[in-house]
């Protein structure tokens, strides 16, 4: 018996497949040159070729090449450096947040000499209504994106960066951007009424909890959503209905397909299918282009166009479709999350539910609810070695929040779409405004009791990547018990798991305690300290603003704070009784003097060779005698000190040979 159904014969877009992935990731990660890596892969397709290997081979190094140009072509252009401030650029902004006290942007710039480049524009006000598709002309503070951790396990913003194709970071001031007009571009139109329906949705009599809940699985805006509606909806495990995915293309479908019923009836079966393909794809196209809806409509236009062709098909072959369309016209989306789970639940659903099914098949009574529950197991099943190692948690009471997220959805779908197209005639119907609201709150509901059933998630799981491989080993050998029925491949899955969490809680480090970091911000200067089970945080920022700051650490450091146990963040100014008389911080082996508010009068340091000496804003005086005094080995300016001040400081300490680290911008110096 084969291992799977269809057989690979029916896969003969696998190879190529293979050879656009490897080709990306040849060019994201090889440290050659993209245009190397084509060369020699078309070089290898030639030998293979010549030498009459199978054709395999050569699919697969042609494929690989022209992966690699596409992604050559999509990686963001590389500045030596940053532009001078004040360079005024000009560009059409193709996406925007509203952020609480500022907008960010992002703008295609289309340069004047050169390649075009992408920009993430930060503005610190409301005026004018920046839009999808409005062209500006701004100038500004321009710097590039770095490596700008903190913290183990923070966030990166040059990997995002990267992966979004950003060049350039820009600062914009108040009064130094101009809208200049609109773009015709229909993708960006589309961006704006896919916002006009947000803001309909939002001025309707809908309660602001189904507003926003129909907002995300409509037009797949999820900004409104609160960070504990998300948290409880991943600890539920239906966090995907949040976010637009395969679910909500498969609804749409089946909605559009009663509506056409009418056609079939009248023996027009394959007008319904070209119909429903269009749909699908508008659809698309009016949601963005993500990447998990993009799968799900080439996937349906595959299986639909097979149809009306009268021609064989294969979900897997679709998918593989899928896969290698996507990745020629956006390679990076293959470092995205959304595509790694999207394609990883549907093979695993393809996969794995007919085996899950009772043998009874479609007679039998539930099936339905079987069918669900089977997808629903087979979707987790798939992933949650990246569930595990993206988001450090995996649900535990799935099965019963994704039952009633499969009752509930196409009600939402439906009767939102339906309420949309009501509100922009001018009606607003308020039953169906009061049924919308009450099946919200009814699918809330159950999704707060899941969420806050005992121990409704495993929490705090950071796996090193490489272990995924062991546990989609373990996902293999589960797929060989469902499809060859011998109890030794179960037994396989059972030690290769055994055999992972062995190792992941062998591998996992022991943190010390006593950590210090030294936290970059450009408003103050802020010494982290880890001690136990509190982060404290030692700042030059003011009193009122602590209460932002703790829940903006909280939010930036979640990673750490969770691998070391951290339940509170104490706050302290720096100069505050928690610095000892001597104004000397100690954490582990290292020492730290700090020169700012040094109480009078000064301490003698003599005898004592602290590590660094951290100088602050309300620091003033010759550095270079500072270093003298304090005897330390490298002088730190803060991030607080204003940039005129910090450059006469480096080159003050540069003149004199003192190893110094500047925290306000890049290191400047050092010897």
């Amino acid at each position: 018996m084969r291992l799977t159904r269809p057989p690979l014969s029916y896969m003969p877009l696998l190879p190529i497949l293979t050879g656009v992935v490897a080709g990306v990731l040849c060019v994201r990660f090889l440290p050659v040159s993209p245009w190397i890596t084509v060369a020699a892969a078309l070089a290898a397709a030639v030998l293979a070729a010549l030498s009459r290997r199978t054709a395999v081979l050569v699919e697969i190094f042609l494929s690989l090449s022209l992966a690699a140009v596409a992604t050559a072509m999509a990686l963001p252009r590389q500045f030596a450096g940053a532009p001078d401030r004040g360079t005024v650029v000009s560009g059409v902004v193709t996406d925007v947040a509203l952020l609480p006290a500022h907008q960010r942007f992002i703008v295609d710039v289309d340069a004047a000499a050169g390649r075009p480049f992408r920009m993430q524009v930060t503005y610190p006000s409301f005026e004018p209504v920046i839009e999808a598709g409005s062209k500006v002309s701004l100038s500004g503070t321009y710097s590039l994106p770095s490596r700008s951790t903190d913290l183990p396990l923070e966030d990166d913003m040059s990997a995002y960066c990267y992966n979004n194709g950003i060049s350039l970071l820009c600062y914009v001031p108040k009064g130094s951007l101009d809208v200049t007009g609109r773009s015709g571009n229909i993708f960006l139109a589309l961006k704006r009424w896919r916002t006009a329906v947000v803001d309909k949705l939002f001025s309707s009599a809908l309660d602001e909890g189904a507003a926003v809940f129909l907002a995300a699985v409509l037009t797949g805006d999820s900004s409104s959503l609160e960070a504990s509606v998300r948290r409880e909806y991943a600890v539920a495990g239906v966090a995907h209905v949040l976010a637009l995915s395969g679910a909500h293309v498969a609804v749409i479908a089946f909605v559009i397909s009663v509506l056409l019923m009418p056609l079939v009836v009248a023996g027009h079966r394959k007008a319904r299918w070209w119909i429903t393909v269009a749909a699908l794809w508008g659809y698309a196209l009016f949601t963005g282009m993500s990447p998990s809806v993009c799968r799900a409509a080439i996937m349906a236009s595959a299986v639909l166009l097979a149809l009306i062709f009268d021609r064989p098909r294969s979900s897997l072959n679709a998918l593989c479709l899928a896969a290698i369309l996507i990745l020629v016209f956006s390679p990076l989306s293959l470092m995205q999350p959304g595509f790694q789970l999207s394609f990883a639940a549907t093979l695993s659903i393809i996969l794995f539910t007919p085996r899950l099914m009772p043998e009874a098949g479609r007679g039998m009574r539930g099936y339905r609810i079987w069918a669900a529950a089977a997808a629903t197991l087979a979707a987790t099943m798939g992933t949650f070695p990246l569930v595990a190692i993206h988001f450090h948690t995996v649900p535990v009471y799935f099965f019963i929040a994704n039952i009633a997220a499969a009752a509930v959805m196409p009600v939402m779908i439906s009767a939102g779409f339906l309420y949309v197209v009501l509100l922009f005639l001018g009606a607003e119907p308020t039953w169906l405004a009061l049924v919308l609201d009450n099946v919200y709150s009814l699918f809330d509901a159950v999704v707060e009791a899941v969420a806050h059933l005992p121990g409704a998630s495993v929490d705090g799981i950071y796996p090193d990547a490489w272990l995924a491989l062991p546990m989609y080993a373990v996902v293999a050998f589960v797929a060989a018990f469902l499809y060859l029925r011998h109890k030794c491949w179960l037994a396989l899955a059972g030690a290769t798991l055994l055999f992972t969490v062995g190792v992941a809680s062998a591998l996992r480090p022991d943190y010390p305690d006593g950590e210090a970091y030294m936290v970059r911000s450009g408003k103050a200067t802020t010494v982290a300290l880890h001690r136990g089970d509190t982060l404290r945080m030692l700042t030059t920022s003011p009193p009122r603003n602590f209460t932002y700051d703790s829940l903006m650490w909280s939010d930036r450091y979640r990673d750490y704070i969770a691998t070391r146990g951290i339940s509170c963040i104490d706050i302290h100014p720096l100069d505050s009784l928690s610095l000892r008389h001597d104004a000397m911080l100690r954490f582990g082996r290292r020492t730290m003097v700090v020169a700012h508010a040094m109480p009078r009068p000064a301490p003698d340091y003599s005898g004592v060779k602290p590590d660094y000496c951290l100088v602050t804003a309300r620091w003033y005086g010759d550095p270079v005698a500072l270093s003298r005094k304090v005897h330390a080995d490298t002088i730190v300016l803060g991030s607080d000190i204003n940039r005129r001040r910090r450059r006469r400081y480096a080159s003050e300490l540069d003149a004199a040979g003192v190893p110094y680290v500047d925290l306000g911008g890049r290191r400047l110096g050092s010897r």
